[in-house]
C-alpha cells in the first residue's frame, strides 16, 4: 500500500509538472499569437498607407493635369477673342437670343 501510495503521489506529481508544462506553453502561444496579429495589422496598416499615398499622388497629378488644360482653354479663348472680336460678339448675342427664345423670356406675351 505504501508502494501504491508513492506511485499515485509520483503520478500526481507528474501531472502537476505537465499542467505547469501547458501553461507555459499556452502562455507561449498566446503571446506568438499576438505578436503575430500586431504584425500582421502592422503591415496590413503598411499597406493601407501605400495604397493611399499612390492614390493621393494620380489624383494631384490628374488635377495638375485638368487645371493646366483649364488654363490653356481660357488662353485659346481670349486669343480667339482678340483674333475675331465682332465675330466673338455677334455669337455671344446669338447664344443670348438663342438661350432667352428658350426660356421664353424673349418671345411675346
Amino acid at each position: 500500500m505504501g508502494e501504491e501510495k508513492n506511485d499515485l503521489n509520483e503520478e500526481i506529481r507528474a501531472l502537476k509538472d505537465d499542467l505547469a508544462s501547458l501553461r507555459s506553453d499556452v502562455s507561449e502561444l498566446a503571446e506568438a499569437m499576438r505578436e503575430a496579429g500586431r504584425d500582421k495589422a502592422s503591415d496590413w496598416r503598411a499597406s493601407v498607407q501605400d495604397e493611399w499615398n499612390e492614390r493621393r499622388e494620380e489624383l494631384l497629378h490628374a488635377l495638375g493635369v485638368a487645371r493646366d488644360r483649364g488654363r490653356q482653354a481660357e488662353e485659346d479663348l481670349e486669343r480667339s477673342i482678340g483674333e475675331h472680336p465682332w465675330t466673338s460678339l455677334i455669337a455671344a448675342f446669338g447664344v443670348g437670343y438663342l438661350l432667352a427664345k428658350i426660356s421664353g423670356m424673349g418671345g411675346r406675351r
